[in-house]
C-alpha cells in the first residue's frame, strides 16, 4: 500500500552567521526498494534542490542533486526534528 505523500517545511542554518534557510520538503514512496522506503525532496523558491534518504543506520544520503555533505547532514536532522520520537 502506498503512503501519502507529505509536505512540510523545516529552517536551517547553512551558514554560519546567516539567517536560517526555509526548505519545503515532500515525502515521497518510490517503488519498492531494500534501501530505503521513503525519499525527501528538498526545494526552495519552487526550485528541487536535491533528494534525499536516510539509511537503515540512520545517516542521510543524496539521491540525486548537487548538495555538499554539510547541508545533508543538517537538512537531515531539521528532518528527523520533524517527526516526533
Amino acid at each position: 500500500m502506498q503512503e501519502e505523500q507529505e509536505i512540510f517545511n523545516i529552517s536551517v542554518a547553512i551558514n554560519t552567521g546567516l539567517e536560517p534557510l526555509t526548505f519545503t520538503i515532500t515525502t515521497y514512496y518510490p517503488a519498492p526498494d531494500p534501501k530505503h522506503e521513503r525519499n525527501y525532496r528538498v526545494s526552495r523558491d519552487n526550485e528541487t534542490l536535491g533528494v534525499l534518504y536516510q539509511d537503515a543506520d540512520h545517516r542521510w544520503h543524496l539521491l540525486e542533486g548537487d548538495l555538499e555533505q554539510e547541508e545533508i547532514e543538517a537538512i537531515g536532522r531539521a528532518i528527523d526534528a520533524h517527526y516526533p520520537k
